[in-house]
């Protein structure tokens, strides 16, 4: 039986046969270029409560000359990580890495009728490598194959790099769809009758099929033109990395994901009103024909070998998403997310709520002790939990909320309901709660995370109290009762306060806080026994 793989029944991943969350960061683009420059980051990295590490491994670097390989920064990754007892999620920047080809080797770049680019309407190149191209094709799968045959023979037994990314953020930018000589040929070609039947069966909604044979081309299709350019570019990029993959996963059997570029559009208040960043709602503005949940069917029907397509997550709605890569996969991973406030309160959410397998925030080595409070603390609980929150999920007694100042969410967990909210007081940034409230019995929970507070709804029979509410605190690896709380610190027994800070209790008397940002507490009916 495998040891490594994702269990598409309880969508976790299965690390050594348990299941394993990953509390992760993800590394500049350039910082695994150089073994000085990673060696501190190990202990760093451990220390903030992490236990795994993205990191690129680039093409460039990998084969600098033609069929001559170096891994010897994989190596050293490899070592890094043992030592500090971290596992590794290697990215691999082949073809594309965000939506260009610069992290191709010299050779390639320097030999475009042999490696050629995708063109726009125009006839320009566009730094994109074609994935109609089979030089192109081959030419990385090789490469793939022989960093994956690696990784078999020096990290098979051990399992240090848990899972692979093929690609980063696939997708063209600067038009809809490549217009060279091999997509124009494409575009000829009648649609493959995987996608037919779907785009038939509604699938697609802004793409449409006649339902009458024959099979009709790309050109033939109805519906947005963008969008139809978009499907027929997610198509081929998709095949394109099921190649890769596949030629990959022979060597090395492990879990393998692609992670998409978002559309969205968010307006720059610096920038003219007509520009904006983070990507676009208009395909060749955000990378066309990346793995996005409208087109994942696509994407799941050309590329097999891909075990489940990933967000990053940087602006707009964070919870869309969530909810589209969680109930279109086989499970959620968040493989980039700001490492701000904004982007760690999500955390909570993303597990709790949707079943994450982990996030992994982006760019921690760049950032200062200080920046990093929200992140080291949310990834402290997360440890102190781990074995809760695994044992739980996916059952129901796990919810993951961020709420933010002059909102509210209601919890329903078993017989008992919960109103959240954030906790103004916190004056540390922004005004948002964020955590998890687990069940751990009929009666008893656990709150963790920062910034919120939990107070039991009253039910038909009458008002519901804190029972017994304790601090909890990581010793020798166990969650253990450190203080007892009461009094002013529980509102005289009505409420639980998330929050490191103290708060004023009556406008001049300050309540003392929750360091650990840890609570377990039970409830009770003020008019009913446990049993009635």
């Amino acid at each position: 039986m495998k040891d490594l793989f994702i269990d598409s029944a309880s969508g976790q991943l299965l690390v050594n046969g348990e299941p394993y969350l990953i509390r992760g960061v993800e590394l500049h683009n350039s910082t695994s270029s150089s073994v000085e420059y990673l060696q501190p980051l190990w202990k760093r990295c451990a220390d903030a409560g992490m236990n795994t590490v993205l990191a690129p491994v680039s093409w460039e670097l990998v084969e600098p000359r033609e069929g001559a390989f170096d891994f010897g920064l994989v190596d050293a990754m490899l070592v890094g990580a043992r030592d500090h007892g971290l596992k590794l999620v290697l990215l691999w920047f082949g073809s594309w890495k965000n939506a260009s080809s610069s992290y191709t080797p010299a050779w390639v770049k320097l030999d475009p009728s042999r490696f050629p680019l995708q063109r726009d309407e125009n006839g320009d190149p566009l730094d994109n490598l074609s994935p109609f191209s089979t030089a192109n094709r081959d030419a990385d799968a090789a490469a793939f194959a022989a960093f994956m045959e690696h990784l078999a023979r020096i990290d098979g037994h051990d399992r240090t790099v848990i899972m692979v990314q093929v690609e980063n953020e696939v997708g063209l930018l600067g038009a809809a769809r490549s217009h060279g000589p091999d997509a124009a040929a494409a575009w000829d070609d009648p649609v493959p009758a995987p996608l037919l039947d779907a785009l038939r069966s509604k699938a697609f909604p802004h793409v449409h099929a006649s339902a009458e044979p024959p099979a009709p081309t790309w050109g033939a299709l109805t519906g947005d033109p963008d969008r139809t350019a978009e499907l027929f570019m997610a198509w081929h990029y998709a095949a394109y990395v099921q190649h890769v993959a596949a030629a990959g996963r022979e060597r090395h059997d492990i879990p393998l994901f692609v992670n998409a570029w978002l559309d969205s559009i968010i307006p720059d208040a610096s920038q003219p009103a007509d520009i904006t960043f983070a990507g676009g709602q208009t395909p060749g503005v955000f990378p066309s024909g990346g793995p996005l949940p409208h087109v994942g069917a696509a994407w799941k029907q050309a590329a097999p070998a891909i075990d489940f397509l990933a967000p990053d997550v940087y602006f707009g709605d964070f919870e869309i998403p969530f909810k589209d890569y969680a109930d279109t996969n086989a499970a959620l991973f968040v493989p980039e997310l700001r490492a701000d406030r904004h982007g760690v309160s999500h955390t909570f959410l993303a597990i709790g709520k949707y079943g994450a397998i982990g996030v992994a925030p982006f760019g921690f080595d760049s950032l200062k002790d200080e920046e990093t409070l929200d992140l080291r603390r949310t990834y402290a609980q997360l440890a102190a939990l781990d074995r809760h929150i695994l044992t739980a999920w996916p059952q129901d007694r796990v919810r993951g909320f961020r709420v933010p100042a002059h909102e509210e969410e209601t919890l329903r967990l078993g017989q008992y309901q919960f109103v959240i909210r954030a906790d103004t007081a916190c004056g540390d940034g922004e005004a948002v709660g964020y955590g998890l409230l687990l069940q751990s019995d009929e009666h008893t929970f656990i709150a963790a995370g920062h910034a919120f507070t939990v107070d039991p709804c009253p039910r038909g029979d009458g008002p519901i109290a804190i029972l017994e509410a304790d601090e909890l605190v990581v010793r020798n690896g166990e969650l253990v009762p450190q203080r007892r709380l009461n009094g002013d610190e529980t509102s005289s027994g009505t409420r639980i306060r998330i929050a490191d800070d103290p708060a004023r209790a009556h406008g001049f008397m300050p309540a003392s806080g929750v360091p650990s940002g840890l609570v377990r507490f039970s409830v009770y009916s003020r008019t009913r026994s446990h049993s009635g």
